[in-house]
C-alpha cells in the first residue's frame, strides 16, 4: 500500500528562512503564554533553547511543554505520543491560587477603657521624661547621660534571683529589656558592682506580718524601723527596697550568690564543650595523668605564675626559678607525681614561706623543711599553719636553699600536684610546666566561683578528718594536707574525669558570660580573709584579690572601679561579724536604740559606712547592687541548726514530726531578701 502523507492544512513558516514548522494541532488558535504557565516552564526547567548552524539558521530544540501537553515537531521529526504531565498541571492551578490575593476585612482597633487610656498616657510620659532627663546642657552644650528609672508597679510577684544576673547583664551589654526597670542611654553605663551581705534581712526595713514586693523607703519611720534609723546613706540614695525571692530544697534555703553568678551555657557552646574534652580523653585515654595537666590557658585563668617553658616571651622576676629537664635528657612517657604543700606566715612584705613538703607518689616523704623569713614575721598565723616562733628560731634553711631542694626532686618528668597550688609555687618563688590542682578537679555544691577546700573534700571523698587541733598541736600539719592532696588525684585517676564535677558542661559564671561580649567585659572578685581558706577562686574571665581585712577590700574595690573593671563582686561580713562590736564603735550610737539591739545598730552603721565608701568611690554611670541574705529568725536558727547537727551526726536528736512541720511553714518568710539598686549618674 502506497504512503500518503497527510495534508498539512496550516503552516507556519518564515520566509527569510524558508524554516516551516508545523503543529500537531493546525486548528488551534495560537494563543499567548500565560504569566503563571511562563512561571510553571521555568520552574520545571522545560525551556526551548535556540542553536545556529553554520548557514545561520536558527533551530529550535524540542523541550518545551505546549499547554495541551502536546510537543512541538521538527520537519522531518518522527510525532511522539501525547503525555499529560499532571505535576506540572497542579503546580499551574495552586500557582493561579497563590496569585489572587484575598482581601482581609480590616480589623476594627480596640476600644481602650479609661483606665487603659490614662496608663498608656502615663507610660508615654514617663518616657518622654526620662528622654528629658537624659539630655543635660553644660555651657551650651548638650551631653547624653545614663537615666535608671525603677517601674516598682509592674511587680505583681517577689523578684527571683535570676533576675539580678539579668539586670547585669541589661547593664552591660545588650540583652532584653526587664519589665521592672528600664535605662535610658545603657550605652553610657560602663561599672556594676555586686555587694553579698549575708547578715541583713528585710525585717531591718519594716517589715513583719505580711511581705509586699517592693517597699518603698521614704514612708519608712525612723522610729520604727531599725535599718532607716543606722543606715541613713544608704535609705536616702535609693527609693525602694525590692524582695527576692530565694530557691529552697526540702527544709534549707539555697544562698543566692551562686544563681546571681552563674548562667546556663548555650547548647551549641555545650555541644562545642563537649566535643572537645572527648577529643582531650581520647589524646590522653594511655596517660590519664596527663589529662589532668593544666594547659597554659588553664594556668593563666586560675593565676598561676607562668613558666618560660611553655611562654618564651615570659621573664622571671628576681629570685624566681623554673624546674629543669631531666638531666639525662630523657623524658618519661608516664611521669612521676609529686604531692606539695606549703605553710606560710605574714611578713611586713606580705606572706612568706615558713614550711616546705614532698610527698611521693608511694607516700613517702621527700622533703619537710622550715625556712626562715628574710623579713621580719608580724603574724606566725598559727591557728592556720601550725608555725610558732620556737620553730622558726631554730630553723636554717632559707628560700634559696628550699628552692635548690626542690628543684632536685622536681625536674619536667614530674607532675606536681596540690591544693590550690599557685599558692605554694608564689611563695617558693618558684614556676614548673607540669602541675594539677585538686581545687579544680573537683566543684563546690554550690558550683564556681566557689571552691573546695582541702578538709571537705578529704571528708567527703576520703571518709578522714584533718586539720584539726589538738592539745599537742595547732593549725595545719603539711605532711597531713599532702598525702590528703595525693589521695584525692589517686582516686581522680582511678574514676571517671566526670567525678565530683557538678553541671560541667551546663553552667558558666557571669564573668565567662561577660569576657565573650564584643566588646569583652573585665571582671573581679574582691574577699576579705575572713578564714584561712579562700570561698570563691579565680574563674575563667575575672581576677581574684583575697585582702587580709573589709578596710582593704572597700581600698582595692574602688581602685579597680577606678582603673576600668567593669564587673566587680565583693562580700561583707559586717553584719554578721561576732566581734563587730569590738572592732568597730560608732561615733554617734543612736539613743532611741533598746540596749538590745544596740549590737545590731553597731552592725548595720558600719555597713552603711562602707557601702558609702565603696559607692564615693565609684566612677559616674555605675550600678551598685547590694543583696542580703535570707531573713532567718532566731526561731528558725534554732530549729534548724538542730536539723543539720542531727543529719551530720546520728547521736544527735532528730526533729520530730510536729518541728519539720513548723520549719517547714516558716519558709515563705525565711526565703525573702532584701535588694537595692543604687545609680550613680
Amino acid at each position: 500500500m502506497k504512503f500518503t502523507p497527510k495534508e498539512v492544512k496550516q503552516v507556519l513558516h518564515d520566509a527569510t528562512k524558508k524554516v516551516h514548522i508545523s503543529f500537531d494541532d493546525p486548528d488551534a488558535e495560537k494563543a499567548p503564554l500565560k504569566k503563571t504557565e511562563k512561571t510553571v516552564l521555568k520552574k520545571t526547567g522545560n525551556k526551548a533553547v535556540k542553536k545556529t548552524d553554520k548557514e545561520g539558521v536558527k533551530k529550535v530544540v524540542k523541550h518545551a511543554v505546549k499547554e495541551k501537553g502536546s510537543l512541538i515537531q521538527l520537519p522531518g521529526q518522527a510525532s511522539e505520543p501525547k503525555k499529560h504531565n499532571n505535576a506540572t498541571q497542579t503546580k499551574k492551578i495552586v500557582k493561579d491560587k497563590k496569585s489572587k490575593k484575598v482581601k482581609q476585612p480590616r480589623q476594627m482597633k480596640k476600644v481602650l477603657t479609661a483606665e487603659e487610656i490614662k496608663e498608656k498616657v502615663a507610660k508615654r510620659r514617663l518616657k518622654l521624661k526620662l528622654k528629658k532627663k537624659s539630655k543635660q546642657a553644660v555651657e551650651g552644650t548638650v551631653i547624653k547621660k545614663a537615666v535608671f528609672q525603677m517601674n516598682t508597679d509592674a511587680l505583681d510577684h517577689f523578684l527571683p534571683v535570676t533576675d539580678l544576673r539579668e539586670f547585669i547583664l541589661y547593664s552591660l551589654s545588650q540583652t532584653t529589656n526587664l519589665p521592672w526597670c528600664s535605662i535610658v542611654n545603657r550605652s553610657l553605663i560602663q561599672h556594676v558592682m555586686l555587694m553579698y551581705a549575708p547578715g541583713l534581712t528585710v525585717y531591718e526595713f519594716g517589715v513583719k506580718d505580711t511581705i509586699p514586693f517592693a517597699i518603698d523607703l521614704k514612708e519608712l519611720s525612723s522610729d520604727d524601723c531599725i535599718g532607716k534609723l543606722c543606715m541613713p546613706f544608704l535609705t536616702s540614695h535609693t527609693k525602694h527596697m525590692l524582695i527576692t525571692q530565694l530557691s529552697h530544697y526540702k527544709l534549707n534555703v539555697t544562698n543566692p550568690v551562686a544563681q546571681i553568678l552563674q548562667c546556663p551555657i548555650p547548647h551549641l557552646r555545650r555541644d562545642y564543650l563537649i566535643k572537645q574534652n572527648i577529643t582531650k580523653m581520647n589524646r590522653h585515654q594511655h596517660q590519664m595523668r596527663d589529662y589532668y595537666i593544666l594547659s597554659l590557658d588553664e594556668l593563666r585563668r586560675s593565676d598561676y605564675p607562668i613558666p618560660p617553658t611553655l611562654d618564651p616571651t615570659v621573664k622571671l622576676q628576681d629570685g624566681w626559678k623554673e624546674t629543669h629537664p631531666p638531666l639525662d635528657g630523657v623524658m618519661k612517657e608516664k611521669k612521676d607525681i609529686v604531692a606539695v604543700d606549703c605553710e606560710m606566715v605574714k611578713t611586713v612584705k606580705g606572706t612568706a614561706l615558713a614550711r616546705i613538703t614532698l610527698v611521693s607518689e608511694d607516700g613517702e616523704v621527700l622533703l619537710d623543711e622550715l625556712v626562715k623569713p628574710e623579713d621580719e614575721v608580724v603574724d606566725y598565723l598559727t591557728r592556720y599553719s601550725g608555725i610558732t616562733p620556737y620553730m622558726l628560731d631554730h630553723a636554717t634553711c632559707s628560700l634559696r636553699r628550699a628552692q635548690k631542694h626542690v628543684r632536685k626532686i622536681v625536674d619536667h618528668n614530674v607532675i606536681l600536684v596540690g591544693h590550690g597550688l599557685e599558692n605554694d609555687l608564689k611563695a617558693l618563688k618558684l614556676v614548673h610546666p607540669y602541675c594539677a590542682d585538686t581545687s579544680l578537679m573537683y566543684d563546690h555544691y554550690r558550683g564556681p566561683p566557689y571552691k573546695c577546700s582541702l578538709k571537705y573534700l578529704t571528708k567527703a571523698f576520703l571518709n578522714r578528718t584533718i586539720q584539726v587541733s589538738h592539745d599537742d598541736s595547732m593549725g595545719h600539719d603539711s605532711i597531713e594536707d599532702a598525702k590528703a592532696t595525693l589521695e584525692l588525684f589517686k582516686l581522680k585517676l582511678a574514676n571517671k574525669p566526670s567525678f565530683g564535677r557538678h553541671n560541667l558542661f551546663d553552667t558558666e559564671t557571669v564573668f565567662d558570660r561577660l569576657s565573650k561580649f564584643k566588646p569583652s567585659r573585665s571582671s573581679a572578685i574582691i574577699e576579705p580573709a575572713q578564714s584561712y581558706h579562700a570561698a570563691f577562686g579565680s574563674v575563667v574571665g575575672n581576677d581574684y584579690f583575697r585582702v587580709p581585712d573589709e578596710e582593704t577590700m572597700v581600698t582595692t574595690a574602688t581602685k579597680k572601679a577606678q582603673s576600668g573593671t567593669h564587673f566587680l563582686f565583693t562580700r561583707s561580713s559586717a553584719v554578721v561579724s561576732k566581734q563587730a562590736e569590738e572592732e568597730f564603735i560608732p561615733v554617734v550610737l543612736p539613743n532611741r536604740m533598746h540596749s538590745e539591739h544596740r549590737e545590731r545598730a553597731n552592725q548595720l552603721i558600719k555597713l552603711d559606712e562602707q557601702i558609702k565608701s565603696l559607692y564615693e568611690g565609684l566612677p559616674h554611670n555605675s550600678f551598685m547592687i547590694i543583696q542580703g541574705g535570707a531573713s532567718e529568725t532566731p526561731e528558725y536558727r534554732s530549729l534548724h541548726h538542730r536539723h543539720i547537727n542531727s543529719n551530720k551526726n546520728p547521736s544527735e536528736v532528730p526533729l520530730t514530726k510536729e518541728e519539720k512541720d513548723q520549719l517547714f511553714k516558716m519558709l515563705p518568710k525565711v526565703d525573702k531578701s532584701p535588694t537595692f539598686l543604687l545609680f550613680k549618674d
